[in-house]
C-alpha cells in the first residue's frame, strides 16, 4: 500500500478535532482557557519494547498506553497524540488493520484522539511506532519529579513485576486518578525502566535520598511465588520496568485521604518508604535491614 492510502484508510477515521482529517501539514489545536499543555514522546520498537508475538491490537494499546502513562504521572488528563510509523516495507495490511483497532478502542477508553504524525518504511523487517501524547492540566497544577520534600512519604499506585514475569501484559495507565495526583502528589514519575531507577529520578531531581522496605512493596502473588522459591530475585522484578504504575512523593499527613479517594476509583495505593535528606540515592531494605546491592537500577537502552 502506498503511503496516504495507509493514512486514509487505517488511521484518518481516528482524527479528532482540529486534525482536518490528517489531509493538511499538521493539526491546529484549541487548547481550553485556564488549562496547559503537557507534552510527552515514546518510540517503541517491535521486538525490544513489545514482542513479535504481541497481537497487533495489543502493541497498539501499549504504545499509546506508554504516553499516557506519562500523562498520568504529571497529573495531566489525555487529549491528543501524534503518531509516527516506521513499518516495514513489506507490512502486511491485516497487521495494520488491527494496530488501528486497538488505537481506536484505546482512544475510546481514555478519551484521547490522533491529531496528525508520519508514515514511512524501514528495510530489513523493522518496525517502530514513535507517540507523542498531549495532556491538558489546569494552568500552574502540572506535578513535576521536583517536588518532593525530606518526610515524605514515597508511594506507588500498584503491584510491580508483573510485566517482567508476563511480557505480553499490557498496562494499564492511572488516568482515573489524575485529579487525585495534582491535589496530593508532590512529585511523580512512571516506572517504566524500574522502581530504583524511576524512583532515583524524583530523588536526583528533588536532591533527596528514599529509603523503600522490601516488605511493603506490593506485589502479586505470582511474583511473591517467584522470589519465594528463588526463580527470580527482587533484583530481578525491581529493575526490570514496563510495570507503568506511578511513583509518588505524598506528604504524610495527606496520605490516608490520597488513598481513600484513590481507592474509590479502583487504584490501591501502598506507602513503600520514605524520602529523606542526603546524596539523591535510592535503597532498598530487606527484612533484615540490609540494603539490596544491585548491578543496574533498571532498564538501559544503551
Amino acid at each position: 500500500m502506498a503511503e496516504f492510502e495507509i493514512i486514509h484508510k487505517h488511521f484518518a477515521p481516528l482524527a479528532g478535532k482540529g486534525a482536518g482529517g490528517l489531509l493538511d501539514d499538521g493539526a491546529v489545536l484549541d487548547i481550553p482557557g485556564g488549562q496547559q499543555l503537557v507534552v510527552t514522546s515514546d518510540t517503541s520498537n517491535r521486538g525490544d519494547h513489545f514482542v513479535d508475538e504481541l497481537p497487533p491490537e495489543d502493541a497498539a494499546k501499549k504504545c499509546l498506553r506508554s504516553n499516557i502513562s506519562d500523562l498520568a504521572a504529571m497529573g495531566a488528563d489525555p487529549f491528543a497524540y501524534q503518531l509516527n510509523l516506521a513499518l516495514p516495507k513489506e507490512i502486511d495490511e491485516g497487521w495494520l488493520a488491527a494496530f488501528a483497532k486497538g488505537l481506536e478502542a484505546d482512544q475510546k477508553e481514555f478519551g484521547i484522539f490522533l491529531s496528525g504524525g508520519d508514515t514511512t518504511a524501514m528495510s530489513a523487517g523493522a518496525l517502530s511506532v514513535s507517540i507523542t501524547a498531549f495532556g491538558l492540566v489546569s494552568e500552574g497544577k502540572a506535578v513535576s519529579r521536583g517536588g518532593a520534600h525530606a518526610g515524605d512519604l514515597a508511594v506507588v499506585t500498584g503491584p510491580l513485576g508483573d510485566a517482567f514475569l508476563d511480557r505480553m501484559r499490557i498496562p494499564y495507565p492511572r488516568t482515573a486518578i489524575a485529579p487525585l495526583i495534582r491535589q496530593y502528589a508532590k512529585a511523580a514519575v512512571d516506572i517504566s525502566d524500574g522502581l530504583p531507577a524511576d524512583l532515583g529520578h524524583i530523588c536526583e531531581v528533588s536532591g533527596l535520598a528514599a529509603q523503600v522496605e522490601l516488605a511493603k512493596i506490593p506485589f502479586s502473588k505470582k511474583v511473591h511465588e517467584a522470589m519465594h522459591s528463588g526463580t527470580k530475585t527482587p533484583q530481578d522484578i525491581l529493575t526490570w520496568g514496563e510495570d507503568y504504575e506511578l511513583a509518588l512523593a505524598v506528604a504524610p499527613g495527606d496520605f490516608d485521604s490520597f488513598k481513600t479517594e484513590a481507592g474509590k476509583q479502583g487504584v490501591e495505593l501502598s506507602a513503600i518508604g520514605v524520602f529523606e535528606g542526603g546524596t539523591p540515592d535510592v535503597r532498598v531494605m530487606d527484612k533484615n535491614g540490609e540494603a539490596l546491592i544491585f548491578e543496574k537500577t533498571g532498564w538501559q537502552h544503551f
